[in-house]
């Protein structure tokens, strides 16, 4: 036993000294590629700091899915309520910050539209939500690509922070004004700064939203926006205004139903928070040339909200409407509502109470319900809509 450990040991050994002359034989010899220095000099071959280079470009995935379940009908209808589950959006994106002043994001959305998730059905789309680059500044950001301009507060704020479920019919009337030349996704580039507690930015678009090849446009929109926000412990409260200004398209043999005329919209709001309060109001307006819009329209949101420690969150929004001669709401227009085609309301209310349960940072479920009274047009309408919705988001 004591002989056989003996050998042991010294094969052991061999072969340690034998790794240490290679090594340092190694050592010794110039890396081939690479020029020897002095002879009591070592050599020294630097690899890039991997680490480092991997902090200078960061990428951020994000997304959410909402699940949904809706029970609407309305008193004109001439088929039975809707009902049943939907998926009703599913969203991701990537955002890569390439150095401290370069940024890119791209994001897709899926939306089941009217079919339930039915991809490739009416109304059912996968389609970019957002394609941007940005430069930053200590002045400002400078942007490109694709997205929403800062007009109608609930259309452009994302889905996934909304208080309620939906959008309010004010909302949904607005974004789609004027074969939709006012919100909603549009190509250009903006300039956003802040000066103290005072924010603005400005932005020129193509003229049609969803329109990234610029297939339907003769020219270019106008967007700007104004506010100021003041801070003072957990008081934080911010009002500004929102404008576009869109010149029309006077290309008669325009191969698609472009603006006849000019079109103009504001967007004053106010936002109030302390705490788990929340109070959100926007007016909006719009107006135009005859050719486009026959009267002026004005609509209105009020959001008031209450997020207990308990993480449940009441919710209350009130909605006018009001389109004058133009007699074009359409009651459709609200999420999975069965209606009877009519769309020749000059006004419309709505009101929405709900509430919401933060389960944690990735969970959110909500219930709301909410009525909206159509009058103005040949008879009056009555929707009613109830909404569960699971929602989570990484």
């Amino acid at each position: 036993m004591k002989n056989k450990m003996n050998i042991q040991t010294l094969i052991t050994a061999s072969a340690l000294l034998a790794g240490v002359a290679t090594v340092q034989a190694a050592a010794e010899a110039p890396a081939q590629g690479v020029p020897a220095k002095a002879a009591d000099e070592g050599i020294t071959i630097r690899l890039p700091d991997l680490k480092k280079a991997a902090e200078n470009a960061k990428i951020k995935v994000s997304g959410y899915a909402q699940a949904q379940y809706i029970y609407a009908d309305s008193k004109n209808n001439n088929h039975n309520a809707n009902s049943g589950f939907d998926i009703r959006r599913a969203a991701i994106s990537v955002k890569g910050e390439l150095t401290d002043d370069w940024s890119a994001e791209v994001g897709f959305e899926i939306d089941s539209g009217d079919k339930g998730g039915k991809l490739g059905a009416e109304n059912s789309t996968i389609f970019v939500d957002k394609a941007i680059i940005s430069y930053k500044t200590d002045f400002g950001k400078l942007t490109a690509g694709y997205q929403k301009p800062a007009f109608v507060m609930e259309e452009y704020q994302s889905s996934k922070t909304q208080l309620c479920i939906e959008q309010s019919i004010a909302t949904a009337y607005f974004t789609n004004l004027a074969g939709g030349s006012l919100a909603g996704r549009h190509g250009g580039v903006w300039w956003d700064g802040k000066v103290s507690g005072l924010k603005y930015g400005v932005a020129i678009t193509n003229q049609y939203k969803e329109d990234m090849n610029k297939d339907q446009n003769d020219g270019v929109a106008f967007y700007g926006n104004l506010g100021y926000e003041f801070k003072n412990d957990s008081l934080k409260i911010e009002v500004g205004v929102n404008g576009v200004y869109n010149p029309g398209n006077d290309d008669e043999d325009a191969a698609v139903a472009g603006l006849a005329g000019a079109v103009y919209g504001l967007e004053p709001f106010a936002k109030i928070s302390s705490g788990g309060f929340q109070a959100i109001v926007d007016g909006l307006y719009a107006d135009g040339d005859d050719d486009v819009m026959k009267d002026s329209v004005f609509g209105v949101n009020g959001t008031l909200a209450y997020r207990f420690e308990s993480g449940i969150e009441p919710v209350v929004r009130v909605s006018y409407l009001d389109a004058g001669d133009n007699k074009n709401i359409d009651p459709s227009k609200l999420k999975f509502v069965p209606t009877d085609g009519s769309k020749d309301y000059d006004s419309a209310c709505g009101v929405y109470v709900g509430a919401n349960f933060y389960a944690n940072k990735y969970i959110k479920i909500s219930a709301g319900y909410e009525y909206t009274k159509f009058d103005g047009g040949a008879r009056s309408e009555d929707v009613n809509a109830f909404r569960l919705q699971l929602q989570a988001s990484f």
